[in-house]
């Protein structure tokens, strides 16, 4: 069991419903059920769900990024609305690092919107970096930020 009582997993199909209920609820500009089916499919892709240890069956949140070549690129990264603010994000962008280290992969991207100042403070506290702006990046034209990391022999971002 976790600290948390949830603990990360595989996604598999039957994880389908629960990852498009999430997506629908707290993004704008939501992934379609075909998308992450595609995601599952793909040999570079990595599905991980947040699920509670007694039933592994509450999706409490997920994470979506592709080890390919020399990067990490996290894809999707999204946190149930009654499950935040526990650490949740925290500890997928934390798998997310040491798969990478595990690859020796060195750089780990994402893209975030300009708006959303929680997740992009909960980056830099994990010694993320805006790197880039992206220019209506997203599709209602928001821009973006290029956020990087580079895993240097400090490891694992606490």
């Amino acid at each position: 069991m976790s600290e948390l009582g949830y603990s990360l997993r595989p996604a598999t199909l039957d994880d389908l419903p629960e990852l498009v209920r999430i997506e629908n609820t707290v993004h704008v500009s939501p992934w379609t059920e075909a998308q992450f089916k595609g995601e599952l499919e793909k040999p570079y892709s990595k599905v991980l769900v947040f699920t509670d240890d007694e039933t592994d069956s509450q999706v409490a949140g997920y994470v979506v990024y592709w080890l390919l070549y020399d990067e990490a690129q996290i894809l999707n990264i999204a946190v149930d609305l009654k499950h935040r603010g526990v650490g949740f994000a925290k500890k997928m962008i934390q798998r997310v690092v040491t798969d990478a280290i595990h690859k020796n992969v060195r750089k780990v991207l994402l893209d975030v919107r300009k708006g959303n100042t929680a997740a992009i403070e909960l980056y830099q506290k994990m010694r993320f970096v805006i790197s880039q702006v992206r220019k209506g990046f997203y599709s209602d034209g928001e821009d973006a930020y290029t956020m990087s990391l580079d895993i240097d022999s400090a490891g694992v971002p606490e």
